[in-house]
């Protein structure tokens, strides 16, 4: 054998030595379960394996496996949103089972996760986050009333099936919300028009109660509400879940959806479609049908992204439709018929159930299509994002010969944003995040209503540069925030005179909000906040003109004369734009078996806008209360509490309070549809994992809520009537505020549910039934906007089932 061939044949046999020690060198694996503190299964915890970057997610029993480990010590990160963060060191030799047990995250510096992973700067307590059990069992429900289940968060509504989150007393115009990162840009300026976002596509919701947030843009003097999606898989398997829900009280059914998974061979990779279906029929009081109130609703979306350690980028879409029944009731043609609907029970035109949804109703569909990226460099985190989002509303009257299927109200908005952001590292004690956000939008009368348009078609460009930074010293943490922001509003439209008109209106000014948390000890902390914020107003509050028969009333907006309903010049008016001063501060302590959160906030608003009651007025299309918008300086105090008491393992008891006062400061009155003074009491046992059905719970839950004693005056239709019969002005002065019916009384609803899990191979279905206002109670809440006609809803069973795999 030649000295050639003994040489290869040396390097053949190293080499396939040096890959079969290899290939058992690298055949380690790490396997286990991550649970809760009560030793529940957490379903999508991460963990990473560093220096490698090979990262797993636990699947529905809080299991995982990482496989092909070489030997050697690593560090292995595990995290869970809302838990403490897991950091150990691991030395892999062969297979290597472990189980981590997280515990709930009460440090003071937690920051909000809201896309992509990022955790913002704004390191406000004054936040509450609903998630994981607590957010499964609000399944069914619209984002609105989803909320409610949040401390110092209410709702304002139209009927039974239509409701928009009221943040400590404020609402519509004054809470941003965002969707996926995207801000959320409708027809949001009525009071009966809903979010149309569908709830089941969020991992988790954050509300912020200040307007610390400012990075997102003008008019958070309420809060922001954060709707975030679970991050996209990143690594091969497919999973989802399906949930099938039935309720009795509307006879309803909702089928909901999701598939996610990776890529094979292309780790970073993932992918997501959702949907959900719902249908309902006309829900019921204790005593009677609310006819004409069912909902049709279709969704669906869509995701695929890449991520790694230092960049990724996602694509993502969606799209919202809904159909609304309006209350039959509502609809009134004259004085009489409008005096004999708020005095009599039930409603006029009440028939039987029906799927069948008539006039007057809602058709509204909303499409969001979002590119995001992001990088990371020596110097920091860049972050780009760019959404389009297309929204029409549709609003039918009752109306007759070929108008009978025509919409009184036809819309179309088309909103493009763009976003960039620029942030420092993370690790440092002091932390810098700078950006700009521009937004252009055109709202579209559709031709054909034969109506004058309640609002005109415009053209609103808004554009803004923030700058907010964190700095740590000790056990204190400071965040400082400024923005600038600049509107450009041109509209065009025609008065009730049929007069054309064309103005531009431009606003500009300051934002500003500082920050302090204490941390007092392993356990407990103090935060402040003050915050200065602003916002333009919104056109329908500049122009609105007419019956907006969904909200069973007549609008004028600030710019129409209130004798002619001419369209005036805004240097005519006295008309200054909304600012408010807000300080909210928020305690928080946990001792063993206790967990405490107590806050208080102060928000005046200087050039308050709202909807002032002004009297009844007929037109074409029926009779009805008339508001107009209206200026003055208003002032919001309240209270929230918050607490959590582990009586034994099993058994949890968690009080909740909201308290509001509001008050027209200006003229030393009251203000209408504010929130009533709220108190809940939860009675929760739970068994995760001792009997045959896993994650056992049962809850009883008593909500209180007072009579709304701060109201204002009471002048009904019928006083109206026979003022007028008698040459009688009843609105002579005009300083103080009126409603048209008493604040309905307090009420207690009592509300039971149960659940557990089953467990199969790689399949668990959850399952849930409920009973709601067990007691069959009749009541009206008062910022139901419909009160004014109807009692809410009566005694509902729910069942539903979710399946994971």
């Amino acid at each position: 054998m030649t000295v050639k061939k003994i040489f290869t044949l040396t390097i053949v046999l190293t080499l396939f030595y040096n890959f079969g020690y290899s290939q058992n060198r690298c055949n380690g694996v790490l396997s286990g379960q991550i649970l809760d503190e009560q030793g529940n299964s957490l379903i999508g915890a991460t963990i990473v394996l560093e220096p490698t970057g090979k990262g797993v997610v636990s699947d529905i029993d809080g299991k995982f496996e990482l496989k092909g480990i070489c030997e050697g010590v690593y560090h292995v990160t595990v995290q869970f949103l809302g838990y403490t963060q897991q950091v150990l060191e691991i030395s892999i030799t062969g297979k290597i089972k472990k189980t981590f047990t997280l515990q709930p995250d009460v440090e003071t510096l937690r920051e909000i996760v809201v896309k992509d992973k990022v955790a913002h700067l704004e390191t406000t307590q004054n936040y509450t986050v609903l998630s994981g059990e607590k957010l499964a069992e609000t399944a069914g429900k619209s984002l609105g009333e989803s909320l409610t289940e949040i401390s110092g968060v209410n709702s304002i509504q139209a009927g039974p099936g239509i409701f928009k989150p009221v943040i400590h007393g404020v609402h519509s115009e004054r809470v941003l919300i965002l969707n996926h990162g995207i801000r959320q840009e409708g027809q949001q300026w009525g009071a009966e028009h809903a979010p149309e976002i569908d709830p089941f596509i969020a991992s988790n919701i954050v509300v912020v109660k200040d307007a610390s947030a400012i990075k997102y843009g003008t008019d958070a003097l309420g809060g922001v509400v954060i709707v975030n999606p679970a991050d996209l898989p990143e690594a091969p398997g497919i999973g989802g879940t399906l949930n099938i829900i039935g309720q009795s009280n509307g006879r309803s059914g909702t089928v909901s959806g999701l598939l996610e998974g990776g890529i094979k061979n292309h780790d970073g990779w993932g992918w997501r479609v959702q949907g959900t279906g719902k249908r309902s029929g006309d829900f019921h009081t204790p005593d009677y049908s609310l006819t004409n109130t069912g909902i049709k609703e279709l969704n669906f979306s869509s995701a695929v992204g890449y991520h790694d350690k230092k960049k990724g980028f996602e694509f993502f879409v969606s799209h919202f439709r809904t159909e609304l029944g309006i209350l039959k009731g509502t609809a009134i043609s004259n004085l009489d018929d409008l005096i004999s609907a708020m005095e009599r029970e039930p409603p006029q035109s009440t028939s039987g159930f029906s799927y069948n949804i008539g006039e007057p109703r809602q058709k509204v569909s909303h499409n969001l299509i979002k590119l995001s990226g992001h990088t990371q460099t020596e110097n920091g985190n860049w972050r780009v994002q760019y959404g389009f989002q297309n929204n029409n509303r549709k609003e039918f009257d009752i109306r007759r010969g070929n108008l009978a299927r025509v919409p009184s109200i036809d819309l179309q908005l088309n909103t493009h944003t763009i976003e960039a952001e620029w942030e420092t590292l993370k690790g440092g004690n002091n932390e810098l995040c700078v950006g700009l956000n521009g937004m252009y939008q055109n709202n579209i009368n559709i031709f054909g209503t034969h109506r004058i348009p309640f609002i005109p078609n415009y053209v609103n460009f808004s554009g803004g540069v923030f700058g907010v930074a964190k700095f740590i010293r000790n056990d204190w943490v400071f965040d400082l925030g400024g923005r600038y922001d600049y509107r450009y509003y041109n509209a065009k439209g025609f008065d009730f005179k049929n007069a054309s008109y064309d103005e531009t209106l431009n606003f500009d000014n300051f934002s500003v909000t500082s920050g302090a948390t204490k941390k007092m000890g392993p356990n407990q902390s103090l935060a402040l906040n003050l915050s200065s914020s602003w916002r333009p107003p919104h056109v329908a509050e500049l122009y609105s003109l007419g019956t907006h028969q969904s909200a069973a009333a007549i609008e004028y907006g600030l710019l129409l004369n209130d004798l002619t309903n001419e369209v005036m010049n805004i240097k005519d008016v006295s008309f200054k734009i909304e600012r408010a001063l807000k300080g909210v501060s928020t305690y928080k302590r946990q001792w063993r078996n206790l967990q405490l959160e107590l806050s208080g906030f102060a928000n005046y608003i200087f050039n308050y806008i709202y909807q002032r009651p002004t009297g009844i007025t007929q037109n074409l299309r029926g009779t009805y209360p008339y508001f107009r918008y209206t200026q003055t300086d208003a002032l919001f105090l309240g209270t929230d509490m918050l607490a959590i008491w582990n009586v034994t393992k099993q058994i949890k008891v968690t009080p909740q309070v909201s308290l509001l006062r509001a008050s027209d400061v200006t003229n030393k009155d009251v203000l209408v549809f504010i929130p009533s003074n709220k108190y809940e009491l939860a009675l929760r046992f739970e068994e995760p994992n001792q009997f045959v059905m896993k994650r056992f719970f049962v809850e009883a839950k008593i909500k209180y809520v007072e009579r709304q004693g701060r109201a204002p005056r009471v002048i009904t239709p019928r006083q109206i009537k026979e003022a007028a019969d008698q040459n009688i002005n009843l609105f002579s002065d005009n300083s103080e505020i009126f409603d048209f019916m008493e604040a309905p009384n307090g009420y207690a609803l009592l509300n039971l549910s149960t659940g557990f899990s089953i467990h199969r191979e790689k399949v668990r279905y959850d399952v849930r039934l409920a009973t709601e206002n067990v007691l069959n109670t009749s009541y009206r809440e008062y910022t139901n906007r419909f009160r004014y006609y109807a009692d809410d809803m009566g005694r509902s069973f729910l069942v539903s089932l979710k399946c994971n795999f």
